[in-house]
């Protein structure tokens, strides 16, 4: 029984930490270039990670096979990725909780020697290294294919392209909702108990624990128009969403990095800061190898 509290208490703590770090990825160029207020920003992100989370969440069922079922090392899986996630947001870099969690999982299945479906660790591996690449080239594509050129109508396009990105950031919110706190809720076991916490801490993660990142994935790594931050929101939930449906846990801000990168790169003369870029790709890297390390030790 105290398994099952400490496991629902960081159930909570993992969700809104999770919300409030992620909601600059979502909704950060609508709140930044003052397109709608803070609230309204914040709400969309808020609606999209609960939409996502009750809609499409049970569709990572098979990814909980990565830990066994018990409320034992789910509190241990949900603990070590907590203090992942804690010390990587000390240094500021945007960790993939997702990597962390699937890595400690598995370390701890390795520990006491429980079967893992070796096809799902497969397809997660595949998702990981193809996701990215296919981010930069799809983006890199589209932005200098679609938007470059004369534009006749300009005031018309940027106000569809504002719809359009009101849309595309409910969708990102929706599907981190789907994928990564959809992860969390399948480890912790997809219930009424469980759900009903997470959306509380959606709720308090995404109005209290936001204000410090909010600009942060668009101001950092490059000064993104309307249409780069269009492009990158949309090639990067399209991704998550096709990972949600194989099942296979996939770090938002992994591919809407890659996709941002893509963006930027195809302007020949736009400078980008390649040093965010850099410590993101290596807590890719480090997120799932040191989740697996202290899980097998812990």
């Amino acid at each position: 029984m105290i398994f099952l509290i400490i496991s629902l208490i960081l159930t909570f703590l993992l969700t809104a930490f999770v919300s409030g770090n992620n909601m600059s990825a979502a909704v950060g160029t609508l709140i930044g270039s003052r397109i709608i207020g803070k609230n309204a920003g914040l709400s969309i992100g808020a609606a999209g990670f609960i939409s996502g989370l009750l809609l499409e969440g049970d569709l990572l069922k098979d990814a909980s096979s990565l830990l066994p079922d018990s409320y034992i090392y789910v509190t241990y899986a949900f603990l070590i990725s907590f203090l992942i996630f804690i010390i990587a947001n000390i240094i500021r870099a945007p960790l993939s909780l997702t990597m962390a969690l699937a890595g400690t999982s598995i370390g701890i299945s390795l520990k006491i020697s429980y079967k893992i479906d070796s096809s799902l660790i497969d397809k997660m591996i595949l998702f990981w290294i193809a996701a990215p690449v296919i981010s930069i080239i799809i983006s890199y594509i589209s932005e200098r294919v679609f938007f470059r050129g004369p534009k006749r109508e300009v005031w018309r396009t940027a106000s569809l392209i504002k719809v359009l990105l009101i849309i595309s950031s409910f969708f990102t919110a929706f599907t981190l909702g789907s994928n990564t706190l959809g992860f969390i809720a399948v480890i912790e076991g997809f219930n009424f108990i469980t759900l009903a916490i997470m959306i509380i801490s959606i709720i308090t993660g995404s109005f209290f624990l936001s204000a410090g990142v909010i600009k942060r994935v668009g101001q950092e790594m490059y000064l993104m128009r309307y249409s780069n931050a269009l492009v990158s929101l949309l090639v990067s939930s399209f991704l998550v969403e096709a990972a949600t449906f194989f099942s296979v846990p996939l770090s938002n801000t992994q591919t809407l990095t890659s996709s941002v990168f893509g963006v930027g790169i195809s302007y020949k003369y736009k400078a980008i800061y390649i040093k965010p870029f850099i410590i993101i790709v290596m807590t890719w890297i480090i997120a799932p190898l040191l989740g697996l390390i202290l899980g097998y030790i812990a």
